[in-house]
């Protein structure tokens, strides 16, 4: 996603204003989203939560009278999707060019995007009904795989969190003639992914769409 292309429902956030969300509202998804996105668990008063309450303050994102704090508007929906997240995918293309990655957070309150930007800075798309968080994995390895086509050695890596289980992941690699090779589980006797290279007429996007998905 390019930011000439960013739709009006898009919203910008930086990592420590992340930090604010999660200890600001609490709630049963916060550790996944805590482990998704790799940040720590920092104490209320911590400089960068205070920091990240004071930006979205100064953003009208949030408002203080004495010890009170309000969000409001995108977010107190993220903060709400961040609490309750029950269900995390992050994709990110690993080589020349590589650009960083991006994730799908899934609440029962709705679901969002969001797409890593350099100094810490987070794009935030909140998805429609109509899209689901595998919807989004799809394009986005579909996309990754499009940009690294004249990057032998590219790697797309994939995955999915939820509470209390490993990470479910499926890799994809191009190699030096272009095939597409994929990791996956199950794993060997020495902890090591299953490798195959995907045949012509399987579509890679769909194919890491169709392992990350949980079987009913």
């Amino acid at each position: 996603m390019t930011e000439q292309v960013l739709p009006d429902s898009a919203y910008r956030i930086t990592s420590h204003e992340i930090l604010a969300l999660l200890a600001f509202a609490p709630g049963p998804g916060t550790s996944l989203t805590r482990r998704a996105l790799g940040l720590e668990e920092l104490p209320d008063d911590h400089d960068l939560v205070r920091a990240g309450v004071g930006t979205l303050n100064v953003r009208d994102s949030a408002s203080v009278e004495g010890e009170q704090v309000t969000l409001q508007g995108p977010a107190k929906y993220l903060a709400e999707v961040f609490s309750t997240s029950t269900t995390w995918f992050d994709v990110t293309r690993v080589g020349p060019g590589a650009v960083s990655p991006a994730y799908v957070a899934e609440a029962p309150v709705g679901s969002v995007a969001l797409f890593l930007r350099p100094l810490s800075e987070y794009v935030c798309l909140p998805l429609g009904a109509e899209t689901s968080g595998l919807d989004m994995v799809e394009a986005t390895v579909e996309d990754a795989l499009a940009a690294a086509e004249s990057s032998p050695g590219a790697i797309i890596t994939s995955r999915r969190y939820e509470a209390g289980t490993e990470p479910k992941v499926a890799n994809l690699k191009i190699a030096a003639n272009n095939r597409i090779q994929l990791a996956s589980g199950p794993v060997d006797a020495a902890g090591q992914l299953t490798v195959r290279e995907l045949g012509a007429d399987e579509k890679a996007g769909s194919v890491v769409r169709a392992l990350l998905t949980v079987p009913a």
